[in-house]
């Protein structure tokens, strides 16, 4: 069954499955797909774990035509995420996790900033100290429709779906750096994995971190200071005042 998104996306968007469909002038994406064996790493079970699995899917680059040019000018890009529910062994399915590289000149990682289109999400945040290399905060976002949540400089972070229903979320990001998978691959994952016991959700703390900060939860709240709140999407956002977001090309104009 179809389900529009166009009302939180401000796009003329809609999904069916694992399917988005593209109307009002927007170019069609074919979708990445992530699968459970590129990321067997990080899961609290991954014997539990079938390495075919579909997890969730990937459109990058969505836009309408006549806004191409402005969005290639700032060197953003706008992607959207389709991740079902499922469950990995007893673990809630998430993304692969990942941080991002430092901008040039600087030791400050580009930001990020999600939005919930549909369902229910969990943003695991954790701040990596570009000093010590050392994790030192860990933060869960709990966010719906129509929420925004920003990652900072020097943060990595996990998107989990803790629901029973598809997790539709959208992001502006930089374009042009690849992202780092290989820190979270090589500690087994984030500092926490959500699991389900006996029905309920649990955090369960990763043992291959020699500490692991206590967890801190936390609703999704405005950015009113990055013009982001929850009644204008974020795609719109962006284009009334594009010089809002240069802080995700530019890590040093990220108010502190």
């Amino acid at each position: 069954m179809q389900t529009d998104l166009s009302a939180n996306a401000g796009l003329a968007l809609a999904f069916d499955g694992t399917e988005l469909r593209f109307g009002g002038g927007i170019q069609p994406v074919t979708p990445e797909v992530r699968l459970a064996g590129e990321m067997k790493e990080v899961f609290y079970a991954p014997a539990a774990v079938d390495p075919k699995q579909q997890l969730y899917f990937m459109y990058r680059g969505v836009h309408r035509k006549e806004d191409e040019e402005l969005i290639r000018r700032y060197g953003v890009r706008y992607d959207i995420t389709i991740i079902p529910p499922a469950l990995l062994g007893p673990e809630y399915v998430k993304t692969a996790g990942h941080y991002h590289p430092a901008a040039p000149g600087t030791n400050k990682s580009y930001p990020e900033v999600y939005e919930v289109l549909h369902g229910q999400a969990h943003y695991l945040l954790q701040y990596l100290n570009p000093e010590t290399g050392e994790v030192e905060e860990v933060v869960l976002f709990e966010a719906g429709p129509g929420d925004k949540v920003v990652i900072p400089p020097n943060w990595g972070h996990v998107t989990i779906n803790p629901s029973n229903e598809t997790l539709v979320m959208a992001n502006w990001v930089a374009d042009g750096f690849s992202s780092l998978y290989e820190p979270f691959a090589k500690l087994g994952g984030a500092a926490y994995y959500e699991v389900r016991v006996q029905g309920e959700s649990t955090f369960v703390a990763n043992p291959h971190y020699d500490w692991v900060p206590q967890l801190q939860r936390r609703l999704a709240r405005q950015y009113r200071e990055l013009g982001l709140v929850k009644e204008t999407p974020l795609y719109q956002a962006f284009l009334a005042n594009p010089d809002t977001f240069i802080y995700l090309t530019d890590p040093e104009k990220y108010p502190s």
